[in-house]
């Protein structure tokens, strides 16, 4: 993510580096509800799948707050772009190394969800073609539809995981009788 900011950073029209940071005292409040619903998200995954997805609760916990790290270049005194990683250009970047690395679509749908998760609670600008544009729409109109989008990855994210599991059950009991 951060090489993805400075990536970013590095193909930014000057006049694009405008990113800034949330007034201090917005911060906890603004990773608290990031958090909340990122466990919100992982417990819809974990209703689908069973007591035993609590790794998907974790993960889309960490993955829903974790995208704020793109702030970091901001806060170390460094002119970015507005919200760098909060584009689609990197979550389809991310989800297609996930494919080729992991193949694992519950977590690909975890990310999807945690993505979307973020963009819901999020407000004000954001660019979601960067690092290709840097024209800035306001995200505050999308918010109920990436919540929606974030719901339903979430559910998907569980009924595939339960789907596996069942099938590698199945799987496992045939080939050992």
């Amino acid at each position: 993510m951060l090489g993805f900011t400075a990536f970013g950073m590095l193909l930014a029209p000057s006049s694009a580096l405008v990113g800034g940071t949330r007034p201090n005292e917005t911060i906890p409040i603004h990773l608290a509800e990031l958090a909340a619903f990122g466990f919100v998200l992982g417990s819809v995954s974990l209703a689908i799948y069973g007591r035993g997805g609590m790794p998907l609760v974790f993960l889309t916990f960490v993955l829903t707050v974790i995208l704020d790290a793109d702030h970091l270049p901001a806060y170390l005194g460094y002119s970015e772009t507005i919200r760098p990683a909060h584009s689609l250009v990197f979550i389809v970047a991310a989800l297609a190394v996930t494919t080729i690395m992991i193949k694992a679509l519950d977590i690909e749908l975890v990310m999807a969800s945690s993505f979307m998760g973020h963009l819901a609670v999020d407000t004000g600008l954001f660019a979601p073609l960067s690092p290709l544009s840097f024209q800035y729409y306001q995200l505050d109109p999308y918010r109920i539809d990436f919540a929606v989008g974030a719901v339903l990855c979430a559910l998907a994210a569980g009924l595939v995981l339960r789907t596996r599991t069942k099938s590698e059950e199945v799987g496992g009991t045939q080939g050992g009788a």
